[in-house]
């Protein structure tokens, strides 16, 4: 009865809930062997879709051995277990379906230095396997909507008799009809150089704002990619999600604080405000922290500021490179930043937000710094200030 429960959950998404797979650019074919499926709240494909995404696989009986970038993940289907190279154990197992078997996306794109994301093109939700050479979501939404709308038909049956001048949909006369206004063209997003001569050193990741309902998934992202960050709350604790905020903590990332002052703020507001805000902190967490930045910038503050601040033990901080997660689609926010990273061989503190964006940001830009070899920083007391003072 158990075996036969599992099985049930691990079926395709019924009529009006399919859900279609790609790689980087390109749409798989439509049938049972490679729709994704989800099981205990996880999704799950094929392990053929990595196979075109450089990982190579093999089997020795019952166990499928995954490999890329000098990682290698092993799972039993008929144990249930799975580890890596180094035999570190996981919790989410592969599963035999449909004549193959279905591997947990998230754990092999974190494995594996790739990026995934679902989105919805033509009514129907696309799970997205990439490692960093595609458009962007939105681009391949726009590209592939008439193509997944016909897969979508040919799957049910449907025959495609709309008129093919109007997209397969019913004309509605009138002159915007014929002629809809035109969308400015969007720059093309840059592309990410895989063999840059240069890298950055050592990379601070650093989150500036209040925790938001997209800070769950950022912190998915890293912990999935094995990377610590710095987290900037605002002084203003009002604006702190509780739990969130011990996430944080309880995760090893690094709490710092964040002011919002220009160089005519008191300087002795400017301690009690952090005080005050190291005190909830601390209550929520059991740590404080020493560790702040300006959202203007340090430059924004006075000498006699940034010399209170100090004095009183503060440790001031600037990011040198803004990721643009905060006002750019994930796509173009991580080709900037790598274009950046293949730039420069100096330390950088990369800024992050907490927008619809940057979780898919942080899956593909950790996932590069992965294949690149860039090694993750973290701000702690005793680190070298930068941009800061």
């Amino acid at each position: 009865m158990l075996c036969a429960a599992l099985m049930i959950q691990l079926l395709p998404a019924p009529a009006g809930a399919v859900t279609l797979t790609a790689v980087n650019d390109t749409l798989l074919p439509l049938d049972d062997s490679t729709m994704p499926t989800r099981m205990g709240g996880e999704l799950y494909v094929p392990y053929s879709v990595f196979s075109s995404l450089g990982v190579s696989t093999s089997s020795e009986g019952s166990v499928l051995n995954m490999s890329a970038n000098g990682q290698t993940l092993s799972f039993s289907v008929d144990e249930g277990y799975v580890y890596d190279q180094n035999l570190n154990s996981y919790t989410s197992p592969a599963y035999s379906m449909n004549g193959t078997v279905y591997v947990p996306v998230q754990l092999c794109c974190g494995k594996f230095g790739l990026g995934y994301s679902t989105i919805s093109v033509a009514g129907e939700t696309v799970l997205r396997v990439t490692d960093g050479t595609a458009q962007s979501d939105s681009g391949f939404a726009a590209a592939k909507s008439g193509e997944i709308e016909s897969a979508i038909n040919a799957y049910y049956g449907i025959p495609d008799t709309q008129p093919e001048q109007n997209g397969g949909r019913p004309e509605t006369g009138g002159s915007q009809a014929e002629n809809p206004p035109t969308q400015p063209a969007e720059e093309p997003i840059p592309e990410v150089e895989e063999q840059p001569s240069q890298k950055p050193a050592g990379v601070y990741l650093a989150f500036f704002g209040a925790p938001n309902s997209n800070t769950t998934a950022v912190l998915d992202a890293l912990n999935s990619a094995g990377r610590q960050a710095a987290f900037f709350l605002p002084v203003d604790t009002s604006t702190w999600v509780d739990d969130t905020v011990r996430r944080i903590v309880a995760e090893g990332h690094t709490p710092a604080l964040l002011l919002d002052a220009d160089s005519t703020a008191d300087a002795v507001a400017l301690t009690q405000s952090l005080s005050a805000a190291n005190e909830r902190l601390t209550l929520l967490t059991g740590v404080s922290t020493r560790i702040v930045s300006n959202a203007d910038g340090c430059s924004a503050l006075s000498d006699a500021q940034r010399t209170a601040l100090t004095q009183a033990g503060y440790r001031l901080w600037d990011a040198t490179f803004d990721c643009g997660d905060e006002t750019q689609s994930a796509a173009r926010a991580y080709a900037t930043t790598a274009q950046y990273f293949a730039a420069t061989s100096s330390v950088v503190v990369v800024e992050l937000h907490h927008s619809r964006a940057t979780a898919q940001t942080v899956q593909s830009l950790t996932a590069y710094m992965t294949r690149q070899g860039i090694t993750s920083l973290r701000i702690t007391l005793s680190a070298t200030p930068i941009g800061g003072v």
